[in-house]
């Protein structure tokens, strides 16, 4: 059986994040549909909480697909920056939210890593 790619897995980290931010921020997002979207969100709050989270989502998705890209492809110099920055983004968010979901990013970095130096 083969396994998942690291891609992959961001690509469901991805959809996952976004499933959380849409049941979490539920009743925000249904404010923010009611005002009518356009220039409902400020720069603070819970608009702007939700609108961030929800953001993630896609920005994850593109990143694990332009990495299972590379990893398809044999671009372990696209495979070790991708791994990075995850793992820096993984540690910086780990650390300022422990409570968060950004020990996943950190796990996934050092993966990428590690398989990109193997290729």
């Amino acid at each position: 059986m083969r396994r998942r790619s690291v891609g992959w897995w961001v690509q469901a980290t991805a959809v996952g994040h976004g499933t959380i931010g849409a049941a979490l921020y539920r009743d925000v997002l249904a404010d923010m549909a009611r005002a009518g979207m356009v220039g409902s969100v400020p720069e603070r709050g819970d608009r702007a909480a939700a609108f961030w989270f929800l953001a993630a989502a896609p920005a994850l998705w593109m990143g694990g697909r332009l990495l299972r890209s590379a990893e398809e492809h044999g671009d372990t110099a696209a495979q070790r920056a991708a791994g990075a920055t995850l793992l820096g983004v993984g540690a910086v968010g780990a650390a300022a939210m422990p409570k968060g979901g950004f020990w996943a990013l950190l796990g996934l970095g050092g993966e990428a890593l590690r398989r990109s130096r193997r290729g």
